[in-house]
């Protein structure tokens, strides 16, 4: 866990858990927006148009959290748009880590070891979990954002341009429901 920048040895990859015992994901600490002109989205800053080569999406394939945004890029034909790094499954003692592991990556921006240095690179005095999903703006070199649900409906319209824009994963109709 992060503290003021500060990787800390004593975390428990579970912070919180509700009264029956289930995990309780804490508060998201970027989020910013792909929007296809880069205004500002729903939440936090603008200057994120949606290009194609400019983002990459760090995932660990055993989280379900990133494993939607991995469905997502696949149904709306963005993995030409959309570059991908994967962590290693197994937590290390510094959490995710990359490389060491069949179809782990290495951080292919920052060459980073560990996901956290990701999140000190755009916040130094970020606290909380480092998390994945994690979408990540190569030009900027911060993280735009690392809440699955608002990076589903990101890729779900902000970069129509290049991959399928028929496909609706976000249909009004259902919104409430979704939501």
């Amino acid at each position: 866990m992060l503290v003021d920048g500060v990787w800390t040895k004593d975390w428990d990859p579970v912070q919180a858990t509700d009264r029956k015992g289930g995990f309780v994901r804490q508060p998201s600490q970027f989020r910013h927006w792909v929007t296809p002109d880069g205004a500002p989205g729903p939440t936090g800053e603008g200057g994120f148009p949606a290009e194609p080569g400019r983002y990459l999406l760090y995932v660990a394939l055993i989280c379900p959290w990133a494993c939607r945004t991995l469905t997502a890029r696949k149904l709306k034909k963005l993995e030409n748009v959309i570059e991908i790094a994967v962590a290693s499954p197994k937590l290390s003692p510094e959490g995710w880590a990359f490389g060491g592991y069949p179809r782990a990556t290495a951080d292919p921006i920052l060459g980073a070891a560990h996901l956290h240095q990701i999140y000190t690179a755009s916040d130094p005095k970020v606290s909380g979990r480092a998390t994945v999903p994690v979408l990540f703006d190569k030009q900027r070199r911060v993280i735009v954002n690392n809440e699955s649900a608002d990076i589903l409906r990101m890729l779900n319209s902000a970069f129509d341009e290049w991959g399928d824009p028929s496909l609706d994963l976000y249909p009004a109709a259902l919104r409430g429901d979704i939501d």
